[in-house]
């Protein structure tokens, strides 16, 4: 752990909102975000559930901006 001071004021930028997609790999449907994806699902509208949860989850963090 390092000690010290910040001689100057660090701004903060605003948050990225976070966008969840729905794309169809391995035989099935993943959630990606990033480039991160979720172990396929066999179908599309289980992984559309999914993404639309998480993105409303995302967007309550945010406070709605999107």
């Amino acid at each position: 752990m390092m000690t010290g001071c910040v001689d100057y004021p660090v701004a903060r930028s605003a948050p990225e909102p976070k966008v969840y997609t729905v794309i169809a790999r391995c035989g099935g449907w993943s959630v990606r975000l990033n480039g991160a994806c979720t172990r396929p699902f066999r179908t599309r509208s289980a992984a559309n559930r999914i993404a639309r949860l998480l993105q409303r989850q995302a967007d309550a963090l945010l406070g709605g901006r999107r």
